[in-house]
């Protein structure tokens, strides 16, 4: 008998689990669907300082130009579609660039201007880096000088890797040596 009794307790306890609404195998209803696919754009702003001394690629032999100023950037994700279950997204990148390239060695002369702004779409995925260079005129000169800055961005941050001047080829170029 009490066998019997506790088959019939256990089956009436596995009845009413087995019953129950079982929330693994239903279906998303639309309001949860929506509330887990919806990804707001992720903003951020800061500043990247320039300072330091760059090589002059257009005067022979170890001439340097300091560099002082800064970077605004406004990094934002851009979600393409929302409504599917793995999103594509790109980096929308803003940069605004006021710097000055100025001879330490000679005060007198008037330092250049570099101002500009410019906005890049980068495709980047979590976890993932993406290299991205940028050249910007250095105004009030012949040459066509430009400093090229390379950018490390990732879908959390941007910042500045490197800098550089270039100018078009001159004789006086250690690159035209042969």
């Amino acid at each position: 008998m009490e066998k019997l009794f506790l088959t019939l307790v256990s089956l009436f306890f596995l009845f009413t689990i087995g019953c129950q609404q079982n929330s693994l195998t239903e279906p998303l209803t639309s309001e949860v669907a929506e509330k887990e696919n919806f990804q707001e754009d992720t903003y951020l702003h800061g500043f990247m300082k320039l300072d330091g001394m760059l090589a002059d690629p257009s005067r022979p032999l170890n001439s340097w130009l300091e560099i002082g100023g800064e970077i605004e950037y406004e990094h934002r994700i851009i979600y393409l579609n929302p409504d599917q279950t793995a999103s594509q997204y790109y980096v929308s990148l803003k940069l605004t660039i006021e710097a000055e390239l100025f001879d330490p060695y000679s005060p007198t002369t008037t330092p250049r201007v570099i101002s500009e702004i410019s906005t890049d779409k980068i495709d980047v995925q979590p976890e993932q880096v993406q290299s991205l260079v940028k050249y910007f005129k250095v105004q009030g000169r012949n040459d066509s000088m430009f400093l090229v800055c390379k950018f490390i961005v990732t879908t959390d941050y941007v910042t500045v890797d490197g800098m550089w001047l270039k100018a078009p080829r001159t004789h006086f170029s250690n690159n035209n040596v042969r």
